[in-house]
């Protein structure tokens, strides 16, 4: 090669350097502008969000005259949580903060009923007699059939909401102190004693009895108390370090005391319930029971979601879930949770592995379905924010 060529190779490759330098040094700028811009936008949705979510809150904590509300989303491994309000000693809500979740308890008692299940310790469509002494429960029929774990789960057994008071002790206001003396040996003497008027399976009666059976079930065939499966078969894998029944006076001193439509503070249902709604809790750990649901492999967490009554294109039953639209592309399990003085609302969308949590210390007439609607809201805003289906 003489010197010519060489001079001309030196340039070329000279310039072919500069001009990959050039495209290499363009393509990190618009990278790095890239991710400042999507950064910004999320930034920008995250902020939307909590806006929208602050905006909701405060406006029911208004509108409601109460005290505290508080509130968990969780997006597959991601939460986020947010307090408002105040309590009467000008101390604010938190993420430890601990409240009664009422009758969201029943659906960890359907995720126990589906590991019984997947352990062969009971069977869905099982006579519940085979668990309980049948001798004593023939009166727990109808036109000879018998009530099953299923009609229990999907509350359809004709079993009544409660025994223990009615809704004329309501409107004498000595429900709370017939609950609060209320025993187990009672529940079963009633038991024997009640008379079906309808087929089990046939119809739909939401039944606290039949879920405190289910509990008293799942104790009798694993031998250990309810409270003791709780920790063995959820919290601990879930990682709901304050998820528990409270029975000593220390315990219930922890949880938040909520009060009626009227303003009036009430006492607390939860020491003196089981399965159907004693458990108590906070945002963090319900957080993390979300999680749970909607990442876990596990058989007895799939089973506990399965529709097991009712439509699939509307509404229907899993275990102790409420479901909507199963079949979807976006398929909800719910359920709300009301006490005394406290109203929580809890929906799932398991293909989104999308979860909302919101919790009240007040309870009036409608405060459960103000919570369905809020959270049906921030829902969508969810959506648009982040352009998810």
């Amino acid at each position: 090669m003489n010197y010519l060529h060489q001079c001309k190779y030196r340039v070329e490759l000279i310039f072919s350097l500069w001009r990959n330098t050039l495209i290499l040094n363009l393509i990190k700028i618009v990278t790095i502008f890239s991710v400042i811009f999507l950064a910004s936008c999320n930034s920008d949705n995250e902020l939307d969000l909590k806006s929208f979510v602050e905006k909701k809150l405060t406006q029911f904590l208004s509108d409601e005259q109460a005290q505290v509300v508080s509130i968990a989303i969780v997006s597959g491994e991601n939460s986020y949580q947010q307090h408002f309000g105040q309590f009467p000693d000008a101390t604010k809500p938190s993420n430890e903060t601990i409240y009664e979740i009422a009758s969201i308890t029943k659906t960890y008692t359907g995720l126990l009923l589906a590991k019984a299940i997947t352990d062969k310790k009971v069977k869905l469509d099982d006579d519940i007699r085979v668990y309980l002494g049948g001798a004593r429960y023939q009166n727990l029929q109808y036109s000879n059939e018998p009530i099953t774990l299923r009609h229990l789960a999907t509350h359809r057994s004709g079993l009544p909401q409660d025994f223990s008071f009615t809704r004329e002790d309501i409107k004498n206001d000595n429900a709370f102190e017939l609950i609060s003396n209320y025993s187990k040996a009672q529940l079963f003497e009633d038991l024997s004693q009640f008379q079906l008027t309808s087929r089990p399976g046939s119809e739909y009666q939401y039944s606290n009895v039949g879920t405190t059976l289910i509990g008293y079930i799942l104790e009798k065939v694993y031998n250990k108390p309810f409270a003791t499966l709780i920790d063995e078969f959820i919290t601990r894998r879930s990682g709901e370090e304050h998820t528990k029944l409270r029975r000593t006076r220390d315990e219930i001193s922890e949880i938040t005391q909520g009060t009626n439509g009227d303003g009036k503070l009430v006492p607390l249902l939860s020491p003196y319930s089981f399965a159907e709604g004693g458990l108590t809790s906070t945002t963090r750990s319900i957080s993390r029971y979300m999680r749970y649901l909607l990442n876990s492999s596990a058989t007895e967490v799939t089973l506990s979601q399965t529709l097991l009554e009712g439509s699939k294109n509307w509404h229907g039953h899993a275990f102790f879930w409420n479901t909507y639209k199963y079949d979807s592309i976006m398929p909800k399990i719910y359920h709300s949770g009301g006490s005394i003085g406290t109203s929580s609302w809890l929906a799932l969308y398991p293909k989104q592995r999308l979860g909302i949590f919101i919790v009240t210390n007040i309870a009036s007439s409608n405060t459960q379905g103000q919570l369905n609607d809020i959270a049906d809201e921030i829902i969508s805003k969810y959506q648009e924010v982040t352009g998810f289906e």
